[in-house]
Order: C-alpha cells, then sequence, then structure tokens
C-alpha cells in the first residue's frame, strides 16, 4: 500500500532524476505543498534507501554516479506514447511474475513493473539472470495485442529491435531476442503469453539489460557483458525511456502495418544470418544456414533437406568468421 509519504518521497525522487543539475529546496517545497523541512526528510528517507544526494540548504541534486529509476519521470516521460505507468520497486521476485499476475487481473496494455532487484529472475528455459542492484536494467511490460498466437509470435522480434534501436550502432540480435554488443550478450529478453480459443489475452515481454558490471547469466552460450562495456552507459532512467519508446513506436507500427520494418531492421542486425547453426529443438537438432526470419518471428534454416521456420528452439551452434 503507498502512503501519502511514499508518495513525496517519489516526487522528491522524480524531480531529482528530472533535473540532473539539482533543485531548489524551495521547488521541491512548492511542488509536495510542504514544508522545506519537510523535503529535507524525504531526502534522507531517499538517502537511507541508497539514493546518492547531495546538498542540503540551496538545494539537491544526485551526486555524481548516483543512477536510480523512478517510475513518476519514466511515466511523464512517455506520456503519450501509450507505455506507462511505470512502477518502479525496490525488490520483487520477478517483474514477469508481477506483470503476468496485472494482467490475469485485467490490467490494462501498457503498464510496466521494473525493480532494483530481482530474487527469482529468470531468462529463458527458466535460466537465472541475477544483476546487482542499480548494475541492470529489470523491467516487464503487458501488452495486449488480441490476434492469433502465430501472429504475436512476432513480438519477441519486435522487442529485440526496439533494444537495438535505443542502444544503437554495435547492436546486434541473436534469434530469437538476444541483443549482442561486441560480442558479449547484454540483454535477454522472455516473452510469456496467455491466451484461450479467442485468441491472445495478453503477452508480458520481460527485459533485462545490464547497464555495467557483469551479471550472472545461467547461459554459457554467450560471454556476459554491459552496456558500459563499448562506452560510456547512459542513466539506466534514460535507457528505460528510450526502451519503451521504441517499443512501442515498434509495436504501433506492426499492429497497424504489420511486421515489415521491424523484420527489415531485424535483418539489418541479424548475427546469425549467413552462418551455420545448430538448433534444439526438444530432442531434434536442426542443423543449416541461418536464414534470417520470417513475419511471426521465426528462425528460418537452410539445411540439407530443404528450409524450415522454427517458431521455438535453441541454438546451440554458431559457426563464426564471416557471414
Amino acid at each position: 500500500m503507498t502512503t501519502d509519504a511514499d508518495a513525496r518521497r517519489e516526487e522528491v525522487l522524480a524531480a531529482l532524476v528530472e533535473a540532473p543539475g539539482g533543485v531548489s529546496g524551495q521547488d521541491l517545497a512548492d511542488r509536495l505543498g510542504c514544508s522545506r523541512a519537510a523535503v529535507h526528510r524525504h531526502v534522507e528517507a531517499l538517502r537511507r534507501a541508497g539514493v546518492a544526494v547531495d546538498g542540503a540548504h540551496e538545494g539537491y541534486v544526485l551526486l555524481p554516479g548516483a543512477d536510480p529509476v523512478s517510475g513518476l519521470a519514466a511515466t511523464r516521460a512517455l506520456d503519450g506514447t501509450g507505455a506507462g505507468p511505470v512502477r518502479w520497486l525496490a525488490e520483487t521476485g520477478s517483474t514477469n511474475d508481477d506483470a503476468v499476475a496485472a494482467a490475469r487481473d485485467g490490467a490494462p496494455e501498457g503498464l510496466v513493473i521494473g525493480a532494483e532487484h530481482q530474487t527469482r529472475g529468470r531468462g529463458r528455459r527458466g535460466r537465472d539472470w541475477r544483476a546487482n542492484p542499480g548494475d541492470a536494467l529489470l523491467f516487464s511490460v503487458l501488452l495486449r495485442p488480441g490476434g492469433d498466437i502465430e501472429t504475436a509470435g512476432a513480438l519477441p522480434v519486435l522487442a529485440a529491435v526496439a533494444v537495438t534501436d535505443a542502444l544503437g550502432p554495435g547492436a546486434g540480435v541473436i534469434w530469437p531476442n538476444d541483443v549482442v554488443v561486441n560480442g558479449r550478450k547484454v540483454c535477454g529478453i522472455l516473452c510469456e503469453m496467455g491466451a484461450d480459443e479467442s485468441g491472445v489475452d495478453w503477452v508480458v515481454a520481460g527485459i533485462g539489460i545490464n547497464v555495467r558490471g557483469v551479471p550472472a547469466l545461467g547461459d554459457a552460450r554467450w560471454t556476459p557483458g554491459s552496456v558500459a562495456d563499448a562506452g560510456a552507459a547512459p542513466r539506466r532512467h534514460d535507457l528505460l525511456v528510450a526502451v519503451l519508446g521504441a517499443l512501442w513506436a515498434r509495436y504501433r507500427a506492426w499492429a497497424a502495418d504489420g511486421a515489415a520494418d521491424a523484420l527489415a531492421a531485424f535483418a539489418s542486425r541479424d548475427l546469425l544470418a549467413g552462418r551455420g547453426v545448430t538448433v534444439a529443438v526438444g530432442a531434434e537438432r536442426v542443423e543449416g544456414t541461418a536464414a534470417g526470419v520470417d513475419d511471426r518471428g521465426r528462425l528460418r534454416v537452410r539445411t540439407a533437406a530443404g528450409e524450415r521456420a522454427l517458431s521455438a528452439g535453441e541454438v546451440t551452434r554458431v559457426e563464426h568468421g564471416p557471414a
């Protein structure tokens, strides 16, 4: 249950995130409708929660290296995009579990649930995803696309493309939805779906982006890395807003016009295309040459027996060298 004090602390945090150069105590007091002494108490509560804030008399500013995320600030930044509200938690078991529960309870499309720390974070096939608090962006997005299951199969591809949109040049995708920078995995995406005979009710896209440090991926196939490995890392707040903005732009384009634009973007960033691969599909091993994805997000593999379109599976081998 959120108290009035919680709401005011969140407003203070949002103001600090929105004004990296600092904000005066009087401005905060006016915004919150309280005394400057009360503002100071809210700042002290943020400090006790681990947010590094400097200043007291003239104003307050986040210290260099402080990198908090404010759900309120992100919600405001995303106003009009379709994404949001953004709920940001100190800790939870799994943001995907939280978003799935919200979906089943009828929460509207656009809800984002993120956390500084997950105690039961997981990737595809139940693998662990563990990151130190403050090192990663861990969040889940609720979509209600409707339509049939096969068409919704393109959504993991859209999510991966949106992350590369936000990260910029140098980010590539390994089907179905791992994002790699400089040969190191920096992002994993786990999509879960609720559907019945009438079609898709909801899709939850869980996204974990390692911004700095080295996460425990539980995935021996790829060397873990971080966005910071490629240069100065953006603020986590800014990266969150960029990813969600890109995701909603891709999602709206897909809903209106189909997957063509997203597939073209995926093709330009596809790190498997033209390479020899082995894909585990249950007990079967499919060997051949990766040939991109189709409009349902299926991996196309040219095998000795002809082309296969795989809707699920795990790439267990990638032939390195020029594609």
